[in-house]
């Protein structure tokens, strides 16, 4: 018998059996480890992603959405007295800068306003310069083309200047358009469109010039007549009574059409808006307040307004 325990010896199955196990957990390892490496590139590319998420969000979202957010609204106008003015001191007045900021109090926005020119504003809102036009502009199919237009505030035609020893050769439209004669309208407006479209004997001189008055400032140097709204034509006389013109056809104004906003086009949910808005002041009595603040004759709210008034009463506003 022989002395002392020997090791025991384990069964080849045994040992198989062990490293199968260890390759297994090994396996479990490798696989928790690729899980946990999963997680955190994701983790670190979460923000990244919110961050694209929300840019395309904005992408996407229309004008009012993107107002309500900012609490800005972008406003484009031109000067155009009553409408819109700037004083000595720069600071914005007139009857639509009395509604827009109306507008932006009840939604306690904050408005910036960008000066364009008649002639390019469609553009400019396309391009997404601002949220809204407010330039005094009158609708027509052309415009509309390009621009989705609001409810017209008021009403307005086109009629003329010229200088006294001329007056009486210009009794009717048709006088104008003669050979020889020479017809001054400013780029892009409403009335440059109505000469181009029915003259066809005069000469069209147009101007690109900002202000809607440049037509009426081109007589005589430059035109025998000049065309622009009444109201510019009203306040055009009145400030430069130096100029020595008379107003023509003032009883028979053309393209009598409603002067309105303007948004980009297809953004049906801010137009909404603007015109709810719009139509609140005016059925509150706001805009009239407002209007007769200013006391600028030819506003008209009603088409057929005008149909009793022929242009000859001047003293609307301050009734």
């Amino acid at each position: 018998m022989e002395r002392g325990i020997k090791a025991a010896k384990l069964p080849v199955t045994g040992c198989a059996n062990l490293e199968k196990m260890k390759a297994i957990m090994k396996q479990k390892m490798m696989i928790m480890l690729g899980c946990l490496m999963a997680l955190l590139a994701t983790s670190c590319n979460r923000p990244q992603q919110n961050a694209t998420d929300s840019q395309q969000q904005q992408q996407h979202e229309g004008t009012f959405d993107r107002v309500q957010r900012t609490g800005v609204l972008r406003v484009g106008y031109f000067l155009m007295e009553p409408m819109i003015m700037r004083n000595k001191d720069g600071k914005m007045n007139g009857i639509f800068i009395d509604i827009v900021e109306q507008m932006a109090k009840d939604l306690r926005w904050k408005v910036e306003y960008q000066q364009v020119d008649l002639k390019n504003f469609a553009a400019a809102l396309e391009a997404g310069q601002f949220d809204l036009s407010i330039g005094p502009t009158f609708s027509s199919p052309s415009r509309a083309a390009g621009v989705s237009f609001t409810q017209p505030i008021f009403y307005l035609g086109y009629t003329g200047v010229t200088t006294p020893d001329k007056v009486d050769r210009f009794k009717t439209w048709e006088d104008l358009d003669q050979p020889g004669g020479k017809v001054a309208v400013k780029q892009g407006s409403a009335i440059a469109d109505y000469v181009t479209r029915v003259f066809k004997k005069a000469q069209i001189i147009s101007l690109d010039q900002p202000a809607l008055s440049a037509p009426l400032a081109a007589v005589p140097a430059q035109a025998d007549v000049g065309l622009m709204n009444q109201v510019t034509v009203f306040t055009f006389l009145r400030d430069n009574p130096e100029a020595n013109l008379k107003e023509i056809l003032a009883d028979n104004p053309v393209e009598f059409t409603g002067v309105c906003w303007a948004v980009k086009p297809g953004d049906s949910r801010w137009l909404e808006f603007v015109n709810t808005a719009l139509k609140q002041y005016e059925d509150t009595g706001l805009i009239a307040e407002w209007e007769k603040q200013y006391k600028i004759p030819y506003l008209y709210h009603e088409k057929r307004s005008f149909q009793y008034d022929i242009g000859t009463n001047k003293k609307v506003i301050e009734k």
